[in-house]
């Protein structure tokens, strides 16, 4: 999914980081010396540069973090490749602590103990982590994006919390209401997701990664494009469509609308950075929520300086560190909101996700896309 076009910078920080960074590793461990490799976008290697690096090096005299750029994920793969190996033959990984990677590659990595089970590590600030957030106990959540309900509180007093009311307040509002292509902007695809969810009973077990046929998915699209074509009159310009996740935001910058859909990451930068106006403010569904996910950190038990990684790993979900994902970074925390700052609470308190659903992308995307340009957007062009 294509929502990385928005506000993205790189501090010269950021850009030292990566380019005093290793892949080919050293030969030994140095002492002190804790290697953070990166699956994420530069803007992520800023902000650790930035907030976690130097708060983390004040409060461990001798210890340096090295920010690494790990080179996506099929690097990031051969170098959990390499921890698997030397927790095998004991050897040393030369990787500390791994970002925005998950628990279950390489294969067998669980079973043969190649990351550390963050439930029993004894990080003081482990029960604090939102339990709704927490997917795997070897994968420890500390930043996450959903997509939200984007909207100017001074024309919407209270927020939708369910889809119901989502619904009954597009067609109340004709014309404040926007939602992007789903081909060009995902925030539009995950809007239609959650409508084929509703339409469907909210039960997110009929959708699978490995079960979509045409003729086991085609009734349920019937009853979306009937939902989508039943809004279509109510949306911004009688049945105009954004074309993609900032074009979104900037229909409610500009007050052509009163209400879109977007990542929560993209929707708190503009915020912060004074994109939209001090009225724009989000909301979360509370029935069933939108799509989203958070990016976790991984820690091999073979890291030669796995004890440091593990006060790293603490440190990451502390609510200092914590109360500057959401400020400095745009992101959600991975700690309960209820630890976080007051005002943070006070000003997100109708966006704290109660669940983080999932659509499979995969086999079923590709068909709903194409199905609603043949349903709902016709005429247009996809792309």
């Amino acid at each position: 999914m294509k929502r990385r076009e928005f506000l993205m910078t790189s501090t010269a920080a950021g850009t030292l980081a990566l380019s005093t960074g290793w892949l080919g590793g050293r030969a030994f461990a140095a002492p002190g010396v804790l290697d953070v490799f990166f699956n994420s976008d530069v803007n992520v290697v800023d902000f650790w540069t930035l907030n976690i690096k130097p708060g983390f090096e004040a409060a461990n005299p001798g210890v340096t973090l090295n920010l690494v750029s790990g080179g996506g994920g099929a690097q990031m793969n051969a170098i959990a490749d390499r921890a698997l190996a030397a927790l095998q033959s004991g050897t040393d990984p030369q990787v500390d602590f791994m970002e925005a990677m998950g628990p279950y590659y390489p294969a067998g990595a669980i079973d043969a103990g190649l990351w550390v089970d963050f439930s029993t590590a004894g990080l003081s600030n482990f029960g604090i982590v939102n339990p709704v957030v927490m997917e795997s106990k070897w994968a420890l959540p500390y930043r996450g994006s959903q997509v939200v309900m984007f909207y100017n509180s001074e024309k919407i007093a209270t927020p939708p919390s369910t889809f119901e009311e989502l619904t009954a307040w597009i067609k109340a509002n004709p014309g404040r209401f926007a939602y992007a292509r789903p081909d060009v902007g995902d925030s539009g695809a995950c809007f239609i997701e959650r409508a084929l969810q509703e339409v469907t009973g909210k039960d997110l077990s009929l959708f699978t990664n490995d079960n979509y046929t045409p003729e086991y998915a085609e009734p349920m699209f019937a009853k979306l494009w009937a939902y989508l074509n039943d809004i279509a009159p109510s949306l911004y310009g009688q049945g105009q469509y954004t074309g993609g996740n900032t074009p979104s935001i900037q229909l409610l910058a500009s007050g052509a609308v009163d209400m879109t859909i977007a990542w929560s990451d993209m929707a708190l930068e503009a915020m912060r950075k004074e994109v939209v106006p001090p009225s724009a403010a989000v909301a979360q569904l509370k029935d069933l929520a939108f799509v989203g996910g958070f990016s976790g950190v991984v820690v091999p038990n073979s890291a030669a300086n796995k004890d440091l990684a593990l006060k790293l790993a603490d440190y990451v979900i502390s609510p200092e560190v914590q109360n500057k994902v959401v400020s400095e970074l745009g992101g959600f925390p991975g700690i309960n909101w209820e630890a976080m700052a007051p005002e943070l609470q006070a000003k997100f308190k109708d966006v704290a996700p109660t669940s983080i659903p999932g659509f499979p992308g995969g086999t079923w995307e590709p068909p709903l896309f194409d199905g609603w340009y043949r349903n709902v957007g016709v005429g247009l062009s996809q792309g």
